[in-house]
């Protein structure tokens, strides 16, 4: 997926359709391109995914490795930015 590209940090989140059966968000890469993102998407370079648009955000799931050889999972937000 080309959002797994980037690290969450540099992507950002310019609009939600939220209040609807199957939100949508519109994320944009560094490079300024645009990208139409849906709950279930992989997004990231730590092989995360959307859990969950809100009104406002982005919730997306990151595995990872803990210390003692497990996998754990880690939340993480994309605040809508306004300008």
């Amino acid at each position: 997926f080309p959002l797994q590209r980037f690290d969450l940090e540099q992507l950002r989140l310019v609009g939600i359709i939220w209040n609807v059966k199957n939100p949508k968000a519109m994320v944009q890469d560094p490079s300024g391109r645009s990208h139409i993102v849906r709950i279930n998407e992989r997004i990231g370079r730590n092989n995360g995914y959307i859990a969950r648009i809100r009104e406002d955000e982005l919730i997306v799931v990151e595995p990872f490795n803990s210390p003692d050889g497990r996998v754990s999972y880690q939340t993480r937000l994309i605040k809508l930015i306004s300008e």
